[in-house]
């Protein structure tokens, strides 16, 4: 009897012990040679669940297991962060009461991205890339001053790509499948009994999602030999210059012809991908400025983000500053480089796109061809921006237009 209960619980221990060794064994085959004192320990043990998902996923290298050598340990914040917005958008989302005081109505833009600064900061950017914009738009008719906006929108043309690795926050959110797995990752949601289908079910539903995009950002990175452990991205995973989510690489990744390898981390590569996504979407010449809209809504579904990069895109084009998407414009078209027709600007206040005309001075102009260039007379123009006979302009300055 004694022997047999032995036997029974080194059995129950295999049972309980095996699948992780078969996981870490498995990470230390297909860890690259890194001398004698490497071992599998170096795979931290919270993502063994996962490595063990991925092993028995005939869609996996095995060899892509190895990019877990080294990676910071699982953290529930990443997915916390997704589930308290989707609470927050289910439960806590107040209902606007109309009681009668007048408000203002909401911006349509980003205004702090907007500005004169950051119109100098794409046109500079256009003037360093402008052989790779004038291919792109040769292949694709996307305006460049879409894309531009775009790409400062998304990451600050480059210069903000994450302060987490892609890799590591699509591993968390992949692991966080179940309540039990989110540890402290939602403490500051108020999340009661009542709400556990709902929880499990976004848990599942996300965690899934997360997996899929994990899977093809481990394919992308072997493919492509690229290092997952260099590699920032956004809260959510998407990474490069142009913020595509892993799997949106295969389908809209371009190369620019280069060496067929697709870096979006590379202004080129970036910038023909960004193109090539809106094109597939839809974006061709001498649209509607609602379908564009509709087509930037395919890379980003708020209406605001849609709108911010039309109206800085048109800003950029135009030299007008707009504070409001450009509803009234003409729209953008690849290789344009119209004047601001006045016919058609925006009101300098009120109306409906809320947009207002604000020229900025560039080097070389004068009042009179400001004036003239927007229908204008020079009194009036004076008589709008208060300056006297004799004033001088100055590169930079705005000067409304009435």
């Amino acid at each position: 009897m004694r022997l047999s209960r032995i036997f029974f619980c080194l059995a129950a221990l295999f049972i309980l012990y095996a699948p992780t060794q078969a996981v870490a064994s498995l990470a230390e085959q297909a860890a690259p040679a890194q001398g004698a004192g490497f071992s599998s320990r170096q795979v931290d043990e919270s993502w063994l669940p996962l490595l063990e998902r991925l092993q028995k996923d005939p869609r996996v290298r095995n060899e892509t297991l190895r990019y877990f050598h080294g990676l910071a340990p699982y953290s529930p914040d990443p997915m916390g962060t997704k589930v308290k917005e989707l609470f927050t958008n289910a439960f806590l989302r107040k209902k606007r009461v109309d009681d009668g005081t007048p408000k203002p109505p909401p911006s349509r833009i980003y205004r702090s991205v907007v500005t004169a600064d950051v119109m100098r900061k794409c046109n500079d950017y256009l003037v360093k890339h402008k052989d790779i914009f004038d291919a792109v738009e040769k292949k694709y008719s996307v305006p460049r001053e879409i894309l531009v906006a775009l790409l400062f929108v998304e990451t600050r043309l480059g210069t903000y790509l994450g302060k987490d690795l892609a890799l590591w926050s699509l591993a968390s959110m992949a692991n966080a499948d179940r309540p039990e797995r989110m540890g402290g990752g939602m403490d500051d949601i108020p999340i009661t009994d009542k709400h556990t289908e709902w929880l499990q079910a976004r848990l599942t539903d996300k965690s899934r999602w997360a997996y899929n995009e994990l899977r093809a950002l481990l394919e992308y990175c072997y493919t492509h030999n690229l290092d997952p452990l260099s590699m920032p991205g956004s809260v959510y995973g998407a990474i490069g210059i142009c913020q595509f989510m892993p799997s949106n690489i295969v389908p809209y990744g371009d190369s620019g012809g280069s060496d067929g390898v697709v870096n979006l981390f590379s202004d080129r590569d970036a910038i023909f991908s960004a193109a090539r996504y809106l094109s597939k979407h839809g974006w061709n010449t001498n649209m509607s400025v609602d379908r564009q809209r509709a087509v930037l809504r395919r890379y980003n579904n708020l209406t605001i983000y849609a709108n911010t990069i039309l109206a800085l895109g048109e800003s950029v084009r135009t030299g007008v500053l707009l504070t409001g998407p450009p509803d009234t414009a003409a729209p953008a078209v690849a290789g344009a480089k119209k004047k601001p027709d006045a016919s058609k600007a925006p009101a300098s206040s009120g109306g409906a796109s809320g947009a207002s005309r604000i020229v900025i001075v560039q080097a070389g102009n004068t009042l009179s061809g400001i004036a003239r260039d927007n229908g204008v007379s020079v009194r009036a123009l004076q008589e709008a921006n208060k300056m006297g006979s004799g004033t001088k302009l100055l590169v930079g300055q705005r000067l409304i237009i009435p």
